[in-house]
C-alpha cells in the first residue's frame, strides 16, 4: 500500500512539474508568462497601427506579460461588450467609450478601481476627464481619448460677408448663417439623426442657456426647463425658421456635417480637435479658423472621454492594473493626443502641449478645464436617445419643441423612478 501512495506522489510531482511555465532563475525569479486578453473598440488601420505599437513597448517592458489584443468596431462595441458581460466573457482589459461604463458597472462587470492608486495619481489628470469615470463614490476606469469641441468656420466666408470676428452670441452665430447661406450652400451643418451625435450637437446650446439635463441627484429630467425649450427652439429655427442648415439635415450625422464642411457646402460645423488633421488632408487649401461655441447666457462645452477598464471577472488583476498604468501615463497620453489630435488628459500635459498656442488648438485646450460632461450613469443611453427622437421631432415639426421635450421627460422619469 505504501508503495502505491509512493508512485502517485511521485507521479503527481512529475505532472505538476510538466504542467508549468516556470523556470527558476539564478537570481530566484521566473520566466512565468502571464497572457492578458485586451479588447481596443476601434478596428480601421489607423487605429491599429497606434495601439500596436503600444503593445509592443509594453511587452518590451514587461517581457513576461503577452497580450492578446481584439479589435472591435465601435458600431458593435455596446452590444458585444453587455452580450460578454452577460455571458462571463469579457477581457481582463478593453477600452470602451465613456458612456457604456455605469451601464457595465450596474451589471456588476466592472472592477472598482480605488484601491490599486493613490491621491497623486488621481490628481494627475485633468477634473472634467476624471470625472468621467465616477460613479456611486467609485472609479469605475480611467480616461483615454478626452475631447472637447469648438465651432469650425469658413475665415474667408466671414470676412466676404463683411464681419470682423467669428460669432460670440446665438443672435451673431444667426447673422453669420444667414450670411453664408446662398444657392449652394448653407451656413451651419445641423445635425438632426436621432441618435446621440444629436445630442451632443445640441446640449452644449441648452447648457449655454443655463440649463441641464437631469437634476443635481439624476432622479428627474429637467431638459424640458424654460432654458431647455428656449434652446430646441433655437435649433430648430435654424432649420425650420432661417433655414441656414441643409433640408437634409433630420437625417445627417456628426460624419456628415464634417464632409459637408469639408466640401464648402456649409460654413460652420462644431467638432472635436481631430478635425483639423482630416482638413490639411482633404482640403488645404481651405481658409478657416475655430471658435467656443455662442453664448446665450454662459459658455459651455461638451467634454468626453473614452474610459479603460478592468474586468471584474479577470484572473490577472495586478497585470490588469499595470497594462492599465502604461496605457494612460503621461507619455501616452501625449503619444495618442498628437497621433489622434486629442487633447490630454493629464493636467501636466495640457500646460505643456505646444499645440496650446496654435490657433488651430488653442480653443480646445482653453475649454478643457472646464467642459461639461454627460451624467454618468446606467440610464444614460436610453436618456440620450429619448432626447435624441425629441429633437427630431421638433426638427421635423411632428411635435412642438416643449411637447417633445415634455414626452422625453416623461419617458426619462419612468425610466428613472424604475
Amino acid at each position: 500500500m505504501k508503495k502505491i501512495i509512493s508512485s502517485i506522489m511521485i507521479l503527481f510531482v512529475l505532472l505538476v512539474g510538466c504542467g508549468s511555465n516556470t523556470e527558476s532563475n539564478a537570481d530566484g525569479t521566473n520566466d512565468e508568462t502571464t497572457t492578458l486578453t485586451v479588447w481596443v473598440m476601434g478596428s480601421d488601420d489607423h487605429w491599429k497601427t497606434y495601439h500596436d505599437d503600444l503593445i509592443e513597448r509594453f511587452e518590451q517592458e514587461n517581457k513576461n506579460i503577452e497580450v492578446e489584443v481584439d479589435y472591435i468596431p465601435w458600431a458593435e462595441g455596446e452590444n458585444k461588450l453587455v452580450t460578454a458581460a452577460t455571458n462571463n466573457r469579457l477581457p481582463d482589459v478593453t477600452t470602451i467609450a465613456g458612456r457604456w461604463t455605469p451601464q457595465l458597472v450596474a451589471m456588476e462587470a466592472v472592477e472598482p478601481l480605488d484601491s490599486y492608486f493613490d491621491e497623486a495619481f488621481q490628481e494627475s489628470f485633468v477634473e472634467g476627464a476624471w470625472n468621467t469615470t465616477q460613479y456611486q463614490g467609485s472609479t469605475w476606469g480611467l480616461p483615454i481619448g478626452f475631447t472637447t469641441t469648438g465651432l469650425f468656420y469658413r475665415t474667408d466666408w466671414l470676412e466676404d460677408a463683411g464681419f470682423n470676428s467669428p460669432p460670440t452670441t446665438w443672435e451673431e452665430f444667426v447673422d453669420v448663417a444667414k450670411a453664408f447661406t446662398a444657392e449652394d450652400r448653407y451656413g451651419f451643418g445641423l445635425v438632426g439623426s436621432n441618435g446621440m451625435e444629436t445630442t451632443m450637437f445640441w446640449a452644449p446650446f441648452l447648457w449655454s442657456n443655463g440649463g441641464e439635463l437631469l437634476n443635481d441627484d439624476l432622479t428627474e429630467a429637467t431638459f424640458n426647463s424654460p432654458e431647455g425649450v428656449e434652446a430646441l427652439e433655437f435649433y430648430t429655427d435654424l432649420l425650420l425658421t432661417h433655414k441656414v442648415a441643409p433640408e437634409g439635415s433630420i437625417n445627417y450625422g456628426r460624419g456628415d456635417s464634417q464632409d459637408l464642411f469639408v466640401s464648402g457646402a456649409v460654413g460652420m460645423t462644431t467638432v472635436g480637435p481631430w478635425f483639423p488633421k482630416t482638413l490639411a488632408q482633404q482640403a488645404p487649401e481651405m481658409e478657416y479658423s475655430i471658435a467656443p461655441y455662442p453664448v446665450k447666457k454662459e459658455s459651455a462645452n461638451l467634454g468626453t472621454a473614452d474610459h479603460i477598464i478592468m474586468s471584474k471577472q479577470s484572473e490577472n488583476k495586478e497585470t490588469a492594473w499595470t497594462f492599465m498604468e502604461f496605457f494612460t501615463n503621461e507619455e501616452n497620453d501625449m503619444k495618442w493626443a498628437e497621433y489622434q489630435g486629442f487633447i490630454p488628459y493629464h493636467k501636466a500635459n495640457l500646460e505643456n502641449d505646444p499645440r496650446k498656442d496654435d490657433p488651430e488648438f488653442k480653443v480646445f485646450f482653453d475649454v478643457a478645464p472646464d467642459a461639461v460632461v454627460y451624467p454618468t450613469m446606467p440610464e444614460w443611453p436610453q436618456i440620450d436617445q429619448a432626447i435624441a427622437d425629441a429633437i427630431q421631432e421638433s426638427l421635423t415639426g411632428t411635435k412642438t419643441p416643449q411637447q417633445a421635450l415634455d414626452d422625453a421627460a416623461e419617458k426619462v422619469n419612468l425610466l428613472l423612478a424604475k
